[in-house]
């Protein structure tokens, strides 16, 4: 009978703690360079992202990167069901401008927004070079 009501108690605790869920609405995405050069506005640096398979939608806030202060971009990212191959994933090209070459740029995480208001930065497990 104790058991029952213990494993209640802990459900109902979970259930009140933000932390549980907040991991639930952060999409996990790939990021791919696609191009990079002088404009006549400038220096651009093209990238594509691309949530994976059983990512839900978000908002992506802001692409954390070396070599350059973070880069706010607000980019809508839909959601991917589970049954998706990787590549059929819904790509969104953004597009980063600087005054000049900012040297080499690798994108490290990002920030994104769920659709329940969770933010949360992610770290990836390796840098994406998108300006060599």
């Amino acid at each position: 009978m104790r058991k029952p009501i213990a494993l209640m108690a802990v459900a109902f605790i979970l259930s009140g703690c933000s932390n549980f869920v907040a991991d639930l609405g952060i999409p996990t995405v790939r990021f791919n360079p696609v191009s990079a050069g002088p404009t006549a506005s400038g220096y651009q640096v093209v990238f594509e992202i691309q949530p994976l398979p059983g990512s839900p939608s978000a908002t992506l806030l802001q692409v954390n990167l070396s070599g350059a202060p973070p880069a706010s971009i607000g980019a809508a990212v839909p959601e991917c069901p589970p049954s998706t191959k990787p590549d059929d994933c819904p790509k969104l090209t953004k597009t980063l401008t600087f005054t000049s070459n900012p040297g080499t740029l690798a994108i490290t995480g990002y920030t994104a927004q769920s659709l329940s208001g969770t933010v949360r930065t992610v770290a990836l497990p390796g840098q994406v070079i998108i300006n060599p």
